[in-house]
């Protein structure tokens, strides 16, 4: 049953990569200069990872399943160091351009996996189903053991150097981004930083993984692969919307429609998810200003007034109408007092509440609360 899982499993992740890698490089094609750098190395990773998924089949032996396999090792370092360098390059540092670090984080991987296969094709690979069997090769084979110790050596170090580089540019864009002011593109741009760290730490957690003697790890880490391919196809399709908005002046709405719910979902003064520091939310204010409003969401103030202007009302109704239905959401799912909620919302009372409330839908808000209640009891 488990091998079975493992083998499922891990031609999910196989064929999930070829799709996911080659359907953006070729799909993404038509937004020409915006994707060029993201679709090579997005192809790339993946290929490599579906490359490493091919060799994670030959793991499963007779006696059980082989740790610390030479080439899926080798291959996943490849993946991880080809996302690191795009990643790095996302994150405004250049180390994709310099050849010479290209060559010393990957010759020795390379020259490794050319000796593997040697050894493999001739029958002098002997794989390790336990930790304990390496110290047998000591006696028996010393070349192998002391082959695999240089192997583990080089392995870490430049496991740990890719590491360090990407720890190192998250800093610096972290840095960049607090000095710059908020930008149209800076809450796509948090969004592939969080995507890179992601599966930067997918790929160590499979490092990891690859070191286990046992069949449950592999497959639960198959699965959270799975997670991650279906997650990576949601984010391209929204990078997809993205850019189609952004070319066709539709990019600010877009941008307000979806923060103005998160907005409205701050009580507290704090820092907001796309990186605007508020002293109050504008929305809990009994008078609410323009230019607030705009500063919180993080865009020009002439771009919310287009925005609602669009939606056929002036500001104030429009203001009115996004704090009645956040706050009827918070009726109908929390044990809140009305009272309290209506203060939080700026009104002064509650029958002025009350009756801003009933003129939006039609009842009062304690109906309101009794309506939705028996509903969920249904």
């Amino acid at each position: 049953m488990a091998v079975t899982l493992f083998y499922t499993t891990n031609a999910a992740v196989l064929i999930g990569c070829l799709l996911i890698g080659w359907g953006i490089f070729f799909h993404g094609r038509q937004f020409g200069s915006d994707l060029r750098l993201k679709r090579r190395f997005v192809a790339a990773v993946f290929t490599f990872l579906a490359l490493q998924r091919v060799c994670q089949f030959t793991m499963v032996y007779p006696e059980g399943i082989e740790v610390y396999a030479s080439q899926p090792i080798d291959l996943l370092y490849v993946s991880f160091i080809l996302l690191v360098m795009g990643g790095t390059a996302i994150m405004n540092r250049h180390y994709h351009q310099n050849f010479a670090l290209w060559v010393l984080m990957l010759f020795i991987p390379f020259a490794f996996l050319l000796v593997n296969t040697l050894m493999t094709v001739s029958g002098l690979y002997q794989p390790l189903f336990h930790w304990d069997e390496l110290l047998h090769f000591r006696n028996n084979t010393p070349i192998i053991f002391y082959g695999r110790l240089l192997f583990v050596s080089f392995l870490l170090a430049f496991w740990l150097l890719a590491v360090s580089m990407l720890a190192e540019a998250y800093l610096y864009d972290r840095r960049l981004r607090a000095e710059r002011p908020i930008s149209e593109d800076a809450e796509w741009h948090s969004g592939e930083v969080r995507f890179v760290m992601g599966w930067a730490a997918a790929m160590v957690a499979n490092l990891i993984v690859l070191c286990i003697p046992d069949f449950i790890p592999p497959i639960l880490m198959n699965v959270l692969m799975i997670a991650g391919l279906i997650v990576t196809a949601i984010a391209y399709r929204r990078l997809v919307c993205y850019l189609q908005a952004r070319a066709e002046g539709r990019l600010s709405s877009v941008i307000i429609a979806r923060r103005v719910p998160l907005l409205l979902s701050m009580e507290q003064a704090g820092t907001t998810p796309w990186g605007t520091t508020i002293p109050q939310n504008p929305f809990f204010n009994g008078n609410p200003m323009l230019d607030d409003v705009a500063q919180a969401l993080g865009v020009r103030s002439a771009e919310v007034s287009e925005y609602v202007q669009k939606q056929g009302v002036n500001f104030m109704a429009w203001v009115s109408d996004q704090r009645l239905r956040r706050s009827a959401e918070l009726i109908a799912t929390t044990d809140r007092k009305i009272a309290e909620i209506a203060t939080a919302f700026g009104y002064n009372d509650l029958p002025t509440f009350s009756r801003a409330f009933k003129r939006q839908f039609g009842m009062a808000p304690s109906e309101y609360r009794k309506l939705e209640e028996g509903t969920r009891k249904e």
